[in-house]
């Protein structure tokens, strides 16, 4: 049976590699999310939109029992407040069969689990309803993973970022655009899939079209001004089969985003599949930072805080270490000095300010 014909006629089907490397990036940030979010607010709800039965044929969980496994199994659950895990499926029969996953795990009163009725992602406006519980600042973080293009338009994207600390982690299917760009009346399902026409400038990329897709839709995140990120899930050493990209509306969202990025991929931090996640290259020692050195070697002629390169450096997906890591190179070459404090147990502490200066005062001074 193809994939196609399993997912569309069974309750239940088999796991595949790329769907394991997905979920092992949703653990990883749900790890640091709850961390933060249900320590600091007293209730967060995450919302699963295509929830599927909860299982697969070969044993794995699926994406609900990921997320209430991940919470109950935290090092800091004891500290935790209220989650509210709100799951919806179309078809009932999976519906059925994830409300006994679920039954199989241990209940928990700071976890509040809700199965919906059959529906679709289309009642986008009730489940927001039921995610922020009457209150518009509720922590909401939306998983959006669709079974196809239609069914996720990014209208509805949008309405799941309305308040003001909503988190989306959504699947776009860089593959099938690729392959599909260019038939006939496509257009017609890749704008409302974009929200706008920006989708048409990564058609001319042959090679790297795939990732210039996930570039235009996180482009399309920007201008709501949102902070985004991308990972690239791919089959074998391949191309990405998919891209999981974050849309968030605070910067925080980006520190916990980083760092699984380069768990899982080492060298650039954009993508994995099921043979390379989290293994370790002979390139790990040379972290691809080109954009991020770049960016630092712009303030040149100025002094920067702390905060002010952390932030720089995590808009580009990048971690603190890799900022370390620039300005050790810059100051070897003169080009950055740290002015505050003057004393400091290692060489860029949180909190300093550090000079930039350009290659041509360097070379000035020497001559």
């Amino acid at each position: 049976m193809r994939r196609v014909d399993e997912l569309r006629e069974q309750t239940v089907w088999k796991s595949d590699p790329h769907t394991q490397v997905k979920h092992l990036v949703y653990r990883h940030y749900l790890q640091c999310w709850m961390g933060k979010i249900l320590q600091t607010f007293p209730e967060a709800t995450i919302v699963d939109a295509f929830a599927g039965p909860g299982v697969y044929t070969d044993g794995p969980p699926g994406s609900p029992i990921v997320v209430a496994k991940t919470f109950l199994e935290h090092t800091a659950y004891r500290r935790f407040n209220k989650l509210n895990l709100v799951c919806l499926e179309e078809r009932t029969d999976r519906v059925e069969e994830l409300r006994r996953q679920f039954a199989k795990l241990s209940p928990s009163p700071q976890l509040n689990i809700s199965v919906q009725a059959p529906g679709v992602f289309a009642e986008q406006p009730r489940l927001s309803t039921l995610a922020h519980r009457g209150r518009a600042e509720t922590p909401v973080l939306w998983l959006i993973d669709p079974f196809d293009l239609k069914s996720a338009p990014f209208s509805l994207i949008r309405r799941c970022l309305a308040g003001p600390r909503d988190e989306v982690l959504f699947t776009l299917f860089t593959n099938e655009l690729h392959r599909f760009c260019q038939r006939e009346n496509f257009d017609k399902t890749m704008t409302p899939y974009f929200g706008g026409t920006h989708w048409q400038s990564a058609v001319p990329e042959r090679r790297g079209r795939r990732e210039a897709f996930a570039t235009a839709y996180q482009q399309g995140l920007k201008d709501q001004e949102l902070f985004t990120g991308g990972f690239g899930i791919k089959v074998s050493n391949q191309s990405a089969r998919y891209h999981l990209v974050l849309a968030t509306h605070s910067e925080a969202g980006l520190k916990c985003w980083a760092p699984v990025t380069w768990k899982l991929d080492h060298y650039s931090g954009q993508g994995a599949s099921a043979e390379t996640a989290g293994a370790l290259s002979l390139f790990d020692e040379a972290s691809v930072v080109d954009r991020l050195d770049v960016a630092l070697r712009a303030y040149a002629g100025t002094a920067q805080r702390w905060e002010t390169l952390s932030s720089q450096a995590a808009r580009l997906n990048h971690m603190d270490k890799h900022l370390r890591q620039v300005l050790d190179k810059l100051a070897a070459q003169g080009l950055a000095f740290r002015v505050d404090p003057v004393r400091a147990r290692t060489a860029w502490p949180e909190g300093c300010t550090v000079r930039f200066y350009a290659p041509e005062d360097v070379a000035d001074e020497a001559s």
